[in-house]
């Protein structure tokens, strides 16, 4: 008797009973892994911890642990799987709207319509027909990316303000979505239709040893290194989030040019002073 995963089983007549044959270890080999997947897989099952509060982590550790259990792991190993100080990442805290990703994952895959009721911060809610095309996180926080069927125009939704999502059950053809060249400018999640400008911003030169090892964006070229300053040149699409991030250096950087964006971190820092000295 074959299954219709082709699993041979054989009968018992004293026992009336079905069973798998003596060398059923030969039907279903065990997952041959080297070293190096070893510790790959490793890295992976506890690199996904930082996901445990997330619904869809439970089906995750679940397809995990069967491949663990499947594998030639000696099980000293399998061990280290269960141990909670071997790698520490950082916590994501719950979010509201993660018991979306699941289901958003699954339209994307079979390129359905969804319709999503969404809540601007201070805008009544609002609903939208959307294509969606990708999942992406930024700073903890996670969005939909897709294209609006009305305006056939790309958006952007966080799911946390997210308040209602179906789907219509009506298919859309594929869409031609390049991820790194639709953000290849944007400075966060934000990418605005102004056209990307030459931003030159200087460092104090300790600041200059952290920016090299993890630069502030892509597109970072470094013009001047020396042990008095330290210069960079970034192309970005200027919004909220690279003010803030610029912002968060305090006097520790200072903007070169364009001059607008130099005024505009200037008047920020202007009406911070005057908000401590009326309130200290």
């Amino acid at each position: 008797m074959t299954t219709d995963l082709n699993a041979p089983i054989e009968y018992c007549n004293s026992k009336k009973a079905h069973y798998y044959p003596e060398n059923v270890d030969e039907i279903f080999p065990i997952i041959e892994l080297i070293g190096e997947e070893v510790n790959a897989l490793l890295f992976y099952a506890k690199t996904i911890n930082q996901y445990q509060d997330y619904p869809i982590f439970h089906d995750i550790s679940n397809a995990t642990k069967k491949v663990i259990d499947a594998s030639n792991i000696p099980n000293e190993t399998k061990n280290l799987f269960e141990q909670q100080t071997l790698i520490e990442t950082e916590k994501h805290p719950p979010l509201s709207g993660i018991e979306l990703i699941a289901g958003l994952l699954e339209s994307i895959s079979k390129r359905t319509v969804i319709e999503i009721e969404y809540k601007r911060f201070n805008k009544e809610p609002k609903k939208h027909l959307i294509k969606p095309l990708l999942l992406k996180e930024d700073k903890l926080m996670w969005y939909i990316i897709g294209l609006n069927k009305k305006y056939d125009s790309l958006i952007t939704f966080g799911l946390d303000r997210i308040k209602s999502l179906k789907t219509t059950g009506e298919t859309f053809d594929k869409v031609e979505f390049n991820s790194a060249e639709y953000f290849k400018y944007s400075f966060g999640i934000t990418v605005s239709e102004e056209k990307a400008i030459e931003v030159v911003i200087s460092f104090e030169p300790e600041q200059g040893n952290y920016l090299k090892t993890l630069p502030i964006h892509s597109t970072q070229k470094i013009l001047i290194d020396t042990v008095d300053e330290f210069i960079i040149q970034i192309t970005i699409k200027p919004s909220y989030e690279f003010y803030s991030k610029i912002r968060s250096y305090g006097s520790q950087a200072i903007v070169l040019s364009p001059k607008h964006v130099a005024r505009q971190i200037q008047t920020s820092f202007e009406k911070a002073v005057k908000l401590y000295k009326s309130n200290v």
